[in-house]
């Protein structure tokens, strides 16, 4: 982790403060501040009790503790305190949101992960009129409050190629494929990745992967590349921490060279993403997964639905795609999923519907299905930034649509909004992470 950062070493930020304003007391409990938290507390803490309190305090509250003593700043930057850390942070995701504002400008904000409820009626009893095809089902209206984590400046951000992978997010250049940068929004971290210095002056399409292995604990970056008049894909690989960052050849098999059209995606330690070879005779659609652990590649062939909107999502832990059916009321999409890669091998179609509820209070916002969380909740977002002025919803269901359907508003990000008046002045991008954790991990 990086070193501890000026300005947030006091200890009345931590609550080691005078415990009296009276101003004949003050000039004892000034000498005393240094001392009183380990002749006082500590000596009555055991250790392990101390680390099971750090594990559920926030990220920004463990940066400032490291002033404490040297005995927490070791513990804090133990791996192991780190992935004790990082277990008890799954317990508690936050919503994660990117928003572009300017095209070279990106705010990552997250939300706490306490909903807090909004006071209104909790039953279907305020709609103006009957919903065609609707059931009586009981709707909780909350509200999630979203901090402003980091900003990102000078660099030219498409975020359809930006993910947040197990507390780590992702920048691509579009002008630039081959610059990859990698934030931790809870740190304030930031590192660039090196040239891959591959095939220099020769035409070339490059595109890169964070993936996250959780048996050996190391993030990695796939770099894949299409050069042109080369028959193979060019695949390189480089690991995240350790401060060496470079770059190694794939050993393995050859690929035929493809284009990639799709977003990427990590799922237990197997990165996904969509692409489409190149050669005239072979052109086909397929998802190919990287293992990050062995650093092996393979593919599963696929449809042009599944890639035609560029965009793949976590559905219950596996691999899918969503897209509007066209000529099909709005709310209907057509939902594909990846079964078993490695046995069955085979792709579900089924017709998803949003529940009628959720369109009748979303209104006309255009909506986009964001995943399944770990509750299997559908969630479903908005397409685009809202307009100034405007809340932002996120809606959670059960794709029967029997149990509880929640409305959550994000705060605290008004100012971010869109500010535009048409679309084509508009320049805002907005991408959503709903199970998003602190990290304590060091670029």
């Amino acid at each position: 982790m990086a070193g501890v950062l000026a300005g947030e070493c006091s200890y009345s930020d931590i609550g080691v403060s005078s415990l009296s304003r009276n101003s004949h007391e003050k000039q004892d409990k000034v000498e005393m501040r240094g001392s009183c938290f380990n002749s006082n507390l500590a000596h009555h803490i055991p250790l392990d009790l101390t680390i099971e309190i750090l594990t559920r305090l926030p990220v920004k509250s463990l940066k400032r503790f490291q002033c404490v003593s040297k005995e927490w700043i070791s513990i804090i930057r133990n791996q192991v305190f780190i992935d004790s850390f990082f277990s008890m942070s799954q317990t508690r995701s936050r919503f994660l949101v990117a928003v572009r504002i300017a095209e070279n400008r990106v705010i990552l904000l997250s939300s706490s992960h306490n909903e807090t409820e909004v006071p209104t009626t909790s039953l279907v009893t305020n709609l103006q009129m009957p919903i065609r095809g609707c059931r009586l089902s009981p709707i909780r209206y909350t509200s999630l409050h979203t901090n402003l984590e980091m900003t990102v400046s000078g660099l030219p951000v498409d975020l359809v190629h930006c993910s947040s992978i197990h507390g780590l997010f992702c920048f691509v250049d579009p002008s630039d494929p081959g610059r990859f940068t990698i934030c931790n929004p809870s740190t304030r971290q930031v590192i660039t990745l090196p040239d891959t210095k591959a095939f220099s002056g020769r035409r070339k399409s490059i595109n890169m992967f964070l993936g996250y292995d959780p048996v050996g604990n190391e993030y990695k970056v796939l770099c894949s590349t299409a050069v042109h008049g080369e028959p193979c894909q060019v695949h390189k690989v480089l690991t995240i921490g350790g401060g060496n960052l470079s770059w190694r050849s794939i050993k393995g098999r050859k690929i035929p060279r493809y284009i990639v059209v799709t977003n990427g995606i990590c799922i237990d330690g197997m990165v996904y993403y969509g692409g489409l070879t190149t050669k005239r005779q072979e052109k086909k659609l397929w998802i190919f997964r990287f293992n990050v652990r062995s650093e092996g590649i393979s593919s599963i062939s696929t449809y042009p639905q599944v890639t035609n909107h560029g965009s793949l999502i976590n559905y219950n832990g596996k691999v899918a795609a969503a897209s509007p059916l066209p000529r099909a009321p709005r709310g209907s999409f057509d939902l594909w999923v990846l079964d078993d890669f490695d046995e069955k091998r085979r792709w579900l179609r089924s017709q998803f519907n949003v529940h009628p509820l959720v369109l009748h209070l979303s209104g006309k916002t255009e909506l986009k299905i964001l995943g399944m969380n770990r509750s299997n909740e559908v969630v479903i977002g908005p397409l685009k930034v809202p307009p100034k002025h405007e809340p932002l919803y996120i809606y959670y269901f059960h794709k029967g649509g029997q149990k509880l359907i929640r409305r959550v508003e994000l705060k605290g990000f008004e100012e971010f909004r869109c500010n535009h008046t048409s679309d084509e002045q508009c320049v805002c991008q907005v991408i959503f992470s709903p199970e998003h954790f602190e990290s304590l991990v060091s670029l």
